[in-house]
């Protein structure tokens, strides 16, 4: 039987300072702790499993043609960009506890007219301006009952400098009236699509570029009054969907705004043990030997998004799974077991209640952690914070996620994390404060070696065996450097020392695991193409579309990549037929650097832009593009 969690949990709902470890004054920006086991969905999961977005959730507006379009696919997941204009107005996403809706970042620029252009909507909050955190900004003292605006020692923040930046807290953050186009509270009163007439409602806030704005989805406290207590679906609830069963028609925007037609697909996870393998029904799956157990996860198969939907004349009462028909994860994180984050989505019969007629709350509410709505495929919403909070006595944060000095390894190629190979290239990010080198500084020649900038780079493979990497760039946040061919397979600790300071990171190392160079976000492919011409070989790099010749002047594609590691079952795809693979192997010249040589046939010519993908050890490479006429 499922495990059935309520999402309407009373604690979050008390006017009361939050649940936080630590003092509980200064609250870790969940965008700032937590950003690097996020999904490309931009979601994850705490430990009991609860999948769920702290900022905007870009594959559901993608799902929901909310403005966005798709840069690139890979094998850990889609890019998505905001599009640069024919902005239509938002559609709903979610809603909040209060039951006022959750709206994606456009709206109408004059919010009483359905006429007037559609913008995007900007958050009233910015970072403040101050050289201590010894005061609260107006907002938090609502969320900090008790506490003062000028703080006494015990509670002043930390000093603002590299390790504690400006953005790390929630209480960073001021709110303005008039600055943007939303309140406190992240929203406002305006007629939309589906409320002509009128209604208040959240926007998500995103920057110029399209990163997310805090406070990103709600505000720190809800703008409708909450039910307080656990919810209870009354006897006398009419069914209005239950698994599978197409609802009836219906005129109640709240209602008609639940996706509904996937409730019968199966969740999919892309697992970050092998991203490689594609989306997954079962996650995480198979752990490497040498893996620490993993928490949460599904063991059958799951239904996504919402399973039932209830109603009374003033509730309406959902049940879901928790979790999403697009594809979720994979998740990563630099210090935690081989790279991949040990929490995983579970299965999890959640049931929220949501008010058919909101009200204003004469007596606003905090926002506190747990789920403060829930978005309309059934996954939950939280809000900016992580859970953790600074605490005076020992000068740093306490709780919530791991926020310490490390590095992320990812492929230099694909840039993706996942397994790596011995004798691959890789390029080490540093996370939070880590410093990784002393100084910047680019090896001379192809002769690397394992001292650069002031840094070092040591691998410890799964038998306890250290071993000395050789470095081709090193500067304070990331180098690149290439894993020893004798490091054994399994899971293995990477220190990067700089300084007399030592950074950590965890990879996950496997025989072959094929990345390709790109030369963008797009996935465009880091190439050159051969052509005999004459009896003589000429080379050119790809800048734009490539134009295949008569048959008699071959062209041949030269990818660059990095993980074959010695495999001899090399085979690649161009435009999803099979391409012959005249050579794979070294490239020569640099160690670890892979070569791919795909003879083009002519009767390619005009196919546009097609995607590129090598299999070497039964193992994909992400994709890369080129265009073709």
């Amino acid at each position: 039987m499922k495990k059935l969690t309520w999402i309407a949990f009373a604690s979050t709902l008390m006017a009361q300072p939050p649940m936080q470890s630590g003092d509980g004054v200064w609250l870790r920006d969940a965008l700032f702790g937590e950003r690097d086991t996020f999904d490309a969905c931009l979601a994850h999961q705490p430990g009991q499993g609860q999948y769920h977005n702290h900022v905007q959730p870009i594959c559901l507006r993608a799902q929901l043609d909310d403005n966005v379009e798709l840069v690139a696919s890979g094998r850990t997941g889609a890019t998505y960009r905001e599009k640069a204009g024919g902005w239509k107005h938002s559609p709903i996403l979610g809603w909040a506890l209060d039951g006022y809706p959750i709206y994606g970042p456009y709206g109408y620029s004059d919010a009483r007219n359905p006429a007037s252009p559609v913008k995007r909507m900007r958050s009233g909050y910015r970072l403040r301006t101050m050289t201590q955190r010894t005061s609260l900004p107006d907002w938090a003292l609502a969320y900090h009952p008790g506490v003062p605006q000028q703080l006494p020692a015990a509670q002043q923040g930390p000093p603002l400098n590299d390790r504690f930046p400006l953005g790390r807290y929630i209480e960073d953050n001021e709110f303005v009236a008039g600055l943007g186009d939303l309140d406190a509270y992240n929203g406002r009163t305006a007629v939309t699509p589906e409320f002509p007439n009128g209604t208040y409602a959240y926007f998500i806030t995103l920057n110029d570029d399209g990163s997310p704005a805090f406070p990103y989805i709600l505000g720190p406290q809800y703008y409708g009054t909450v039910t307080r207590g656990q919810a209870a679906v009354p006897s006398d609830a009419a069914d209005y969907f239950v698994s599978g069963q197409t609802p009836a028609p219906s005129t109640d925007s709240l209602l008609r705004s639940w996706l509904t037609s996937n409730s019968q697909t199966i969740a999919r996870a892309i697992v970050g043990w092998d991203p490689s393998a594609g989306p997954q029904t079962t996650w995480p799956g198979t752990q490497p030997a040498g893996a620490r157990p993993v928490m949460g996860g599904v063991t059958a198969p799951a239904n996504a998004d919402i399973q039932r939907i209830r109603t009374t004349a003033s509730t309406v009462y959902v049940n879901s799974n928790n979790l999403p028909s697009y594809v979720i994860g994979p998740w990563f994180a630099g210090g935690m077991n081989g790279g991949v984050f040990m929490n995983f989505a579970a299965s999890i019969n959640s049931l929220t209640q949501v008010p058919r007629a909101p009200a204003v709350a004469a007596t606003k509410t905090s926002t506190g952690l747990g789920a403060i709505g829930v978005w309309v495929n059934g996954v939950a919403v939280f809000n900016a914070a992580d859970g953790a909070s600074y605490r005076n006595a020992s000068n740093d944060d306490a709780g919530g996620g791991i926020v310490v000095s490390n590095a992320l390894h990812w492929s230099s190629a694909s840039l993706e994390g996942g397994p790596l190979t011995p004798g691959a290239l890789v390029t080490a990010y540093a996370q939070f404060e880590a410093k990784l080198a002393t100084s910047t500084q680019q090896a001379s020649s192809a002769n690397w070696p394992v001292t650069l900038g002031g840094a070092t780079v040591t691998v410890v493979d799964s038998t306890g065996t250290s071993l000395p990497a050789v470095i081709s760039y090193a500067s304070p946040t990331q180098v690149n450097y290439r894993i020893p061919d004798n490091a054994a397979l399994g899971i293995a600790t990477v220190r990067i020392n700089a300084g007399g300071v030592t950074v950590p990171g965890a990879i996950h190392l496997v025989a072959t695991y094929p990345g390709l160079f790109k030369t963008n976000l797009a996935g465009d492919a880091a190439a050159q193409i051969a052509r005999l011409v004459g009896g003589r070989v000429t080379y050119e790099s790809i800048g734009g579309p490539v134009t295949l010749g008569p048959p008699a002047e071959q062209a041949t594609l030269i990818l660059y990549g990095t993980g074959l590691n010695g495999a001899k079952d090399v085979t690649a795809t161009i435009g999803g037929v099979n391409a012959p693979v005249a050579y794979a192997g070294p490239q020569g010249v640099f160690s670890g650097l892979d070569q791919i040589n795909l003879p083009l046939p002519s009767s390619l010519a005009g196919r546009g832009r097609v995607e590129i993908v090598v299999t070497a050890g039964g193992k994909v490479s992400n994709p890369v593009y080129i265009t073709l006429r």
